[in-house]
């Protein structure tokens, strides 16, 4: 037993032992498998992501219909919620008052008429006497004198008459402009005066202003692209949310934009106008404005769980064909559902790691797994 336990024998065996450890942890190390990660390929899209503001209807035109003379109300011609054209009549206040007063005033205009023409023969008569010096020049001034008078008269005359006609035209009243008419504040024999008030109201409906509340920043941003001629102008879609949900049929276009910033709000007012056939939309309605850029650029979108950033900025992962990573430094822009639209470092189909990014470094080994094939990318 003593030969067995020899020293020599000892050291062979620790030896042994020794080497065949090292072995097994190399041989361990080397058989580590790469961490696994999830790519997905880069997608160009439009990016198209609509902006939203409440916004508020508002008539273009509305009327309050009010009674420019006195009267007893004789007639009203329309129903309530009825459509109503320029011209048509509403009310009728009785007449014969202003009629009367036109028959009166057509007379004093015609008796001064003729006092006109008396003063004038008169005045003929006294120009031919002085002349021929047969009198004086001061019966020579109270003829013109005379005349002058009379004239005047014809003048206030015919005022009265116009004015007589004008107030006889106010019995009749009728719609200034075209649009819904509301129902009569007052019924058929009524009287009413100019200091009565309303008497209807009438609202234009189609078509309809729509205002909104933008921030100065977006305004700045707005002039500056002007400046530079990028400015989306009407290349904007405009399109309104109704309180239920539903989509107004029908788009909108830009009428102006507010020249002064409301200094307690930071904001600028913008009115658009919408057709409104159908009279769905109706003034003091809150609505959702929705502005959609028609011309908005396709650009790679990348997963917002693929991005990482140090100091330098924004970066990816991006896969190599022999299932290496590296990073990718990128530039991003607009902010989209789940992503970034990238406008410098991505061109679309380069796969990057999406999953699984905190434990990579550049040119690490990966094992990758996503519904693309690995090592597609550039």
């Amino acid at each position: 037993m003593a030969g067995f336990f020899s020293p020599f024998r000892v050291a062979t065996f620790l030896l042994f032992c020794l080497f065949s450890g090292r072995d097994a942890l190399a041989q361990s190390a080397g058989q580590s498998p790469p961490p696994a990660v999830v790519v997905e390929a880069i997608k160009v899209e439009d990016i198209n992501k609509p902006v939203e503001y409440p916004a508020r209807v508002e008539a273009i035109d509305s009327v309050d219909i009010q009674a420019r003379v006195e009267g007893f109300l004789r007639g009203i011609d329309f129903q309530p919620g009825q459509q109503v054209k320029v011209n048509d009549p509403l009310f009728n206040i009785e007449p014969d008052q202003y009629q009367a007063q036109l028959g009166s005033a057509q007379a004093e205009l015609a008796r001064t008429q003729a006092s006109l023409t008396e003063a004038a023969q008169a005045l003929q008569r006294n120009k031919e006497l002085f002349s021929r010096q047969t009198i004086s020049q001061a019966a020579m001034d109270s003829a013109q004198a005379a005349y002058d008078i009379a004239a005047a008269n014809v003048t206030g005359a015919q005022a009265a008459v116009n004015l007589a006609k004008l107030n006889l035209s106010y019995t009749s009243i009728t719609a200034p402009i075209a649009g819904v008419i509301s129902k009569s504040n007052f019924s058929v024999g009524s009287l009413i005066s100019p200091s009565s008030g309303t008497l209807a109201r009438i609202v234009n409906l189609d078509p309809v202003r729509i205002a909104f509340s933008v921030a100065e920043a977006d305004l700045v941003t707005f002039r500056q692209q002007q400046a530079r001629g990028d400015a989306p102008d009407n290349k904007l879609d405009l399109s309104l949310r109704l309180a239920n949900g539903s989509f107004f049929k029908g788009s909108g276009r830009i009428e102006y934009v507010g020249s002064e910033v409301n200094a307690q709000t930071g904001t600028v007012t913008v009115r658009t106008i919408f057709d409104n056939p159908n009279r769905v939309l109706v003034p003091g309605q809150f609505v959702t404005l929705v502005l959609t850029d028609q011309n908005a650029p396709q650009l790679p979108v990348v997963p917002q769980t693929a991005v990482l950033r140090d100091k330098e900025g924004p970066y990816v992962f991006v896969l190599g064909a022999d299932n290496t990573v590296s990073i990718r430094r990128i530039a991003i822009s607009t902010p989209l559902d789940g992503g970034w639209a990238v406008t410098k470092g991505l061109s679309g189909g380069e796969q990057v790691v999406v999953q699984g990014v905190q434990r990579l470094r550049d040119g690490l080994k990966v094992q990758p797994s996503g519904e693309t094939p690995a090592g597609g990318g550039p």
